[in-house]
């Protein structure tokens, strides 16, 4: 049986998409049928969290539930976050 890790380790292998240079949309879990999805550029290791923000994306055992509602998304709300996202940027 493979340990959590490795779980993640395969979905970032397996469900990744490239969405804008190195920024992707990645399922980090699947349960009951639904993913988790983060927005995460993965040069510098951060997530988008729900404020459009970029944050440290923590190690498992460093999340709480907090941390976990603000950057996992289903992938609808995730892909629709990502274009707010570059809409607000596109303006600043």
């Amino acid at each position: 049986m493979i340990n959590d890790q490795e779980k993640i380790r395969w979905f970032d292998l397996a469900v990744k998409f490239q969405i804008d240079g190195m920024i992707f949309l990645t399922m980090k879990s699947r349960k009951n049928g639904i993913g988790s999805w983060v927005i995460e550029d993965v040069d510098s290791h951060k997530v988008l969290n729900s404020n459009m923000e970029w944050e440290d994306d923590l190690p498992i055992d460093k999340r709480d539930q907090a941390f976990t509602i603000r950057t996992r998304f289903d992938f609808d709300a995730a892909a629709s976050m990502y274009e707010q996202y570059k809409m607000f940027a596109e303006s600043a």
